[in-house]
């Protein structure tokens, strides 16, 4: 029976009693089971150091501290196996600080000045001579701990990133190379696209010099002669200058001179420009529609179209039907230009790939003249295209946009979809429609 005291509590003898006959716990007064929590405990640090280390170790990795009332360094095993080091050793910060690279401990030092004096933290890539002579790189990082307003103490991580440098500096030296090459071949490119542009001019100016000397053997009248002949040659080795040009402005980025022009004269010109560097007595015939002006550099538009009319040229060579057509349409707002040739057409499998640089259709091709075409087209803002005929041979199609002209008469380029022209650009009897 319990006796309660005043207040409804228990008397003090009836605590005490209940208080005695408590167990007291185990833990304290068991030697035994105190031993074992001890050694789990220590099972379980020397687990976590062992993952520690390890992980340490995999990724070249150590920790530091130091004291910045006494400049004491405390160092783990991968900080000393990073500066070659024993491990254990003791280190004199100034001993440390002279295997820097002069570079590096300067950078470090101002670093870390600032992050003593704004209590903040720090990462720097330095370089270091190990103690025994070895060049490395590692990945400094740095925090200041701070009590009661003041730095007492700084510390972080050092890692080993020779390695990864390497890795860095292989990989420039071969961007480097690639660049290289990319500049060799780009002028390669170059190279190839001046031989075929110039070509044309440079042919047309043999034939011209070849006819003139036919007609004064003839016994023709020679004043005559020599003025057609030399006007003829002086406007191939104008037009030879003005494809250096246009081609300079193409390579180096720089913005071409466009203006609202009537494409039929440039065609024209193109034609007979064509016809006179083949020099085989070939002929076209002309269907141009009228009233058209279209915002292009006339003489990048027009080399487009004596590589398509020499295209045809060659495609007819030897034919039995040698029939080459251009023709050109209004469709409302951009230009639709063919020619057509009666040659053999052009191969299924090439069709695809026959505007990529160094892909061609004839055995000895460059591959350049139709890549310099989609190049020069689309930069007008249009589009290229080629296909076979139904009837025999191949038709190649230009779509280039119209020009405005304002009210002041002057023209301005418009942004227009040109690919439903394009799609719309097919055959049914041998004519557009």
């Amino acid at each position: 029976m319990r006796i309660l005291a005043e207040g409804g509590g228990l008397s003090g003898e009836e605590a005490m009693a209940d208080q005695s006959s408590a167990e007291p716990p185990r833990a304290a007064n068991d030697p035994e089971r105190l031993g074992q929590l001890v050694r789990d405990q220590a099972q379980t640090i020397a687990h976590y150091k062992k993952m520690y280390d390890r992980s340490s170790a995999l990724a070249k990795i150590g920790v530091w501290e130091c004291d910045l009332a006494t400049e004491a360094l405390s160092w783990t095993d991968g900080v000393y196996d990073l500066f070659e080091l024993p491990r254990g050793s003791p280190v004199a910060r100034a001993a440390i600080l002279a295997m820097y690279e002069p570079e590096s401990c300067r950078k470090v030092q101002e670093l870390r000045a600032r992050a003593i004096q704004e209590g903040g933290s720090f990462t720097i890539d330095a370089q270091i001579v190990t103690a025994n002579g070895n060049m490395r790189w590692m990945r400094l990082t740095a925090d200041v701990e701070m009590e009661g307003g003041h730095p007492v103490r700084i510390f972080g991580t050092k890692q080993d990133i020779t390695e990864e440098k390497a890795a860095e500096e292989e990989l420039r030296v071969l961007q480097a190379e690639l660049i290289h090459l990319s500049r060799r071949t780009a002028m390669a490119a170059m190279a190839e696209t001046l031989a075929h542009e110039l070509n044309q001019p440079l042919t047309a100016m043999v034939n011209y010099v070849a006819g003139t000397r036919r007609a004064l053997a003839r016994g023709d009248d020679p004043h005559e002669i020599v003025r057609n002949g030399f006007d003829a040659i002086e406007a191939s080795a104008f037009r030879a200058s003005a494809i250096i040009r246009s081609l300079r402005a193409m390579t180096g980025g720089r913005a071409t001179r466009r203006e609202a022009i009537d494409p039929n004269p440039l065609i024209l010109e193109a034609g007979s420009m064509a016809l006179a560097a083949a020099g085989d007595g070939a002929s076209i015939d002309y269907a141009l529609g009228e009233g058209m002006l279209v915002l292009a550099d006339p003489v990048q538009i027009q080399q487009v179209v004596i590589n398509l009319v020499k295209n045809a040229i060659d495609a007819v060579r030897g034919s039995e039907r040698r029939e080459i057509a251009v023709h050109s349409r209004s469709t409302g707002d951009a230009m639709l230009l063919c020619v057509e040739d009666s040659g053999p057409g052009l191969a299924a499998g090439i069709v695809d790939t026959l505007f990529d640089s160094f892909v061609s259709s004839k055995p000895d091709g460059t591959g350049i003249g139709l890549s310099i075409c989609r190049t020069i087209v689309e930069s007008h803002g249009g589009r290229i295209a080629a296909a076979n005929r139904p009837e025999g041979g191949a038709c190649f199609t230009v779509v280039l946009p119209l020009a405005e002209v304002d009210s002041a008469g002057q023209a301005a380029q418009q942004d227009r979809d040109v690919n439903g022209e394009m799609r719309r650009a097919s055959y049914g009897g041998g004519q557009l429609r």
